[in-house]
């Protein structure tokens, strides 16, 4: 299963890169997104190798995919998350540590994965840090990327829908009590298999505030029949899992799964179930990231937001000086 999970993941990212290299684009590609693709293509070979290799390397490799991904945004668009907004992206880093923290609490309740082969002393904690800071910013660039590649077809013309206030009411406390569900089951064989209502839950408590507050809200979005940014969302928690697993499968320091269902088999350490929930991991970090924003007053990464005007007039320039 692992050579089939191999294949998958060349062939996913063949894909993107095939699709980004046939559609016009309006910059080039640019240093910075040359060293981020190296540094990540240099540090899946090193995993790739028969030998220990340093625990910062699979952290590294996300931090050039990330610097890649947005490289190939701005080519394609004319602007990206860390480019047009340096400042807004810096804090999307530094509040994905502080978002991703709740799962690594319910882990310790549940029981859902442990880690191995990190370093004992305090670079232990750099690392984690590190490695906690490369999960928004890799989600909503490949998510970017998704709606560069596919189009954004968001119309700012559509009449908003916003849900009444009994179903928002009913919505967030079904989204409280999936939060507090895992927490009453004994920590038994059980256990890990309730943390990804976590990730639903977040998603259900939190959506409701975001409408209501007039946030970037997906429920809004469904509503309204704007499904563009919910699928680059669920497309971004997908792909980034699935290559996660991927990478860490090879890595000497590495996360181990103890699902139960492992007996069922997966490609990598995931098991198949585990897959059918990664869209979750991308819906709910958007509902996280836009409460955590608007709340703390903080400077915001927008996805998707492209003036397709100023592109098409972009890339007449370009192709006539070319």
């Amino acid at each position: 299963m692992t050579s089939i999970g191999l294949a998958v993941a060349v062939g996913a990212a063949a894909a993107l890169v095939r699709r980004w290299l046939r559609m016009p684009r309006v910059a080039a590609f640019g240093l910075a997104g040359k060293a981020g693709l190296g540094v990540f293509c240099g540090c899946a070979a090193v995993v790739a190798l028969p030998f220990s290799e340093h625990a910062a390397v699979g952290t590294l490799a996300w931090t050039g995919y990330v610097l890649a991904a947005d490289a190939a945004v701005f080519a394609a668009r004319g602007r990206s998350l860390l480019r047009s907004r340096p400042d807004a992206f810096l804090w999307l880093a530094v509040l994905s540590v502080f978002l991703w923290l709740p799962f690594e609490w319910y882990n310790e309740r549940l029981a859902g994965w442990y880690r191995s082969g990190l370093p004992p002393d305090l670079s232990r904690y750099v690392l984690l840090g590190w490695s906690f800071a490369c999960v928004w910013p890799a989600l909503f660039e490949t998510a970017d990327l998704l709606l560069a590649l596919c189009g954004n077809r968001r119309r700012d013309d559509i009449a908003t829908r916003r849900p009444g206030l009994s179903l928002s009411c009913s919505v967030a406390a079904a989204g409280a009590i999936l939060l507090v569900a895992p927490l009453a089951v004994p920590r038994l064989d059980l256990g890990e298999h309730l943390l990804p209502l976590a990730s639903a839950g977040f998603l259900l408590l939190l959506e409701p505030w975001n409408a209501a507050g007039g946030r970037a809200s997906l429920w809004i979005d469904a509503r309204s029949r704007e499904y563009s940014r919910l699928l680059a969302l669920a497309g971004a928690g997908v792909l980034c899992g699935f290559w996660l697993d991927a990478l860490n499968h090879f890595s000497h320091a590495k996360w181990h799964s103890l699902w139960g269902v492992t007996s069922a088999g997966g490609l990598f350490e995931l098991p198949w179930l585990a897959y059918a929930v990664l869209p979750l991991l991308g819906w709910q970090s958007f509902a996280m990231y836009e409460f955590a924003v608007r709340l703390l007053r903080l400077p915001r990464c927008e996805l998707g937001a492209h003036d397709d005007n100023a592109i098409q007039g972009q890339i007449a320039e370009r192709q006539r000086h070319l």
